[in-house]
């Protein structure tokens, strides 16, 4: 502990020491992501990372304080944490609502460590591209298990989505459209050596697709309108490269849909959502509808500080609001609110709109020099806690890992940028690395 105290709360940059604690903050961080199809096996590194974000804590607290991003981390952290902490006063299962309060937090502690490092060292680039690489072996694993029926280790195809990896579990989609962000980042740099890495986005929206998930499909339709209306304005792209593109999407996508009817059956399904009553909002959205009515009235039976995390169950069906049993809302505003009233909501958006804005100004501080970071940024984790996200619960293990994941490689390259400010190199229309004030859009 003496010696992991010392690594990480030293002040010279240079002794062996910490050279080997960064070593192995990023091997525990690009362990966790090579985990993630495996259920609880990212907890193993997360809950070493954690141990030594509380030694970091315990011995930096105000030097972590200080750090904009990091500080930015823990004020998202409190939002999210602190309103469950006070609906544990009116928390309907008590022991459920505890044991996540208790929990939760250290998620969150164990993305210090690789927030610190970044102060001093390029922990972005490594973990980009080791994303890329997961992402695009994990998609090509579940694209083989759609045409040959198994995938490398043997899960089969159900007929109806594509898991890969992730079997039984249907999270491939949902994680693959949390990391797209990151993806195309990795693959816009990799375009300057290798104009051929800018089609390896393609192959992560055509698994995205196969996985069936609408929810995955809505967090990939806002990464790609934002990236790409980025890459436009950026690099004031010609309309026949913007063409080439977007014709190169297009035509994946449709592939994709050829091949799947069952993709285009759940997409066709969404049109019942326009017969505006609770049969058709149930048909589009897999019976989503009448969890987020019987929510809804408990929400506003408890308004203030909600039922507790896991209690919204059990009320809806004991005041008969209810009479399927369900285990997550699938709906993250509701899902805040009514389990930790309009206390824990308003918390919750104001932290995202908070982070979202001092993006927005660094931004407008930098300019072209912190653009394509910054936007990777606020893309990533505006797509990790949008309101109206479907999928999962705010409150799940698995959830809260791959939210603080995100947050961590989103937070990383500013924090990094913020210490020691490189000179970039150039890239133009090749989409690669960008050079000085003249970069890109911002070009006289």
């Amino acid at each position: 502990m003496t010696f992991l105290g010392k690594a990480l709360g030293g002040d010279s940059a240079d002794s062996a020491q910490e050279r080997w604690i960064f070593g192995l903050v990023l091997g525990l961080v690009g362990l966790a992501l090579f985990v993630l199809p495996f259920g609880t096996g990212a907890f193993f590194p997360l809950a070493a990372l954690s141990l030594a974000g509380l030694v970091l804590i315990a011995l930096r607290l105000p030097g972590l304080w200080a750090e904009r991003w990091i500080r930015w981390a823990l004020l998202l952290l409190l939002a999210l944490w602190v309103p469950q902490l006070v609906s544990l006063t009116v928390a309907v299962d008590f022991d459920r609502a505890l044991r996540t309060a208790l929990t939760y937090p250290l998620f969150a502690i164990a993305i210090l460590p690789l927030l610190w490092v970044a102060r001093r060292r390029d922990v972005a680039t490594p973990l980009l591209y080791v994303v890329l690489a997961l992402a695009v072996f994990w998609s090509l694993d579940a694209v083989f298990q759609f045409v040959a029926g198994a995938n490398v280790l043997g899960y089969p195809y159900n007929g109806r989505r594509i898991d890969g990896l992730f079997h039984p579990n249907m999270r491939l989609g949902i994680v693959l459209a949390h990391l797209l962000p990151f993806v195309l980042e990795a693959s816009r740099r990799l375009a300057s050596r290798n104009r051929l890495a800018a089609v390896l986005p393609l192959i992560v929206v055509i698994a995205i697709l196969l996985s069936g998930s609408r929810a995955a499909m809505l967090a990939t339709l806002i990464t790609l309108v934002a990236y790409g209306a980025f890459l436009i304005w950026f690099y004031r792209l010609r309309i026949r490269t913007v063409s080439a593109f977007a014709l190169v999407l297009v035509l994946g996508v449709a592939l994709a849909l050829w091949v799947s009817p069952e993709t285009r059956d759940r997409l066709v399904v969404i049109s019942k959502m326009s017969e505006f009553s609770l049969e058709g909002l149930d048909q589009a959205t897999a019976k989503r509808g009448t969890i987020w009515l019987a929510s809804w009235r408990v929400a506003m039976d408890e308004p203030i500080l909600g039922v507790g995390v896991r209690g919204v169950e059990p009320v809806a069906e004991a005041r008969g609001y209810s009479d399927m049993p369900f285990a997550h809302i699938h709906l993250y505003f509701l899902d805040v609110l009514v389990s930790t009233g309009a206390v824990g909501l308003f918390a919750y958006l104001a932290a995202l709109l908070g982070i979202l804005s001092a993006l927005w100004r660094r931004a407008r501080e930098h300019g072209a020099v912190d653009s394509p970071d910054v936007l990777v940024a606020g893309v990533a984790i505006f797509v990790a806690l949008n309101p109206i996200n479907v999928h999962w619960t705010v409150y799940s293990s698995y959830t809260t890992a791959v939210l603080w994941l995100v947050v961590a490689l989103a937070l990383a390259p500013l924090i990094q940028s913020s210490n020691q400010r490189p000179v970039p190199e150039r890239g133009g229309e090749g989409m690669g690395e960008r050079t000085g004030p003249g970069a890109g859009g911002h070009q006289e």
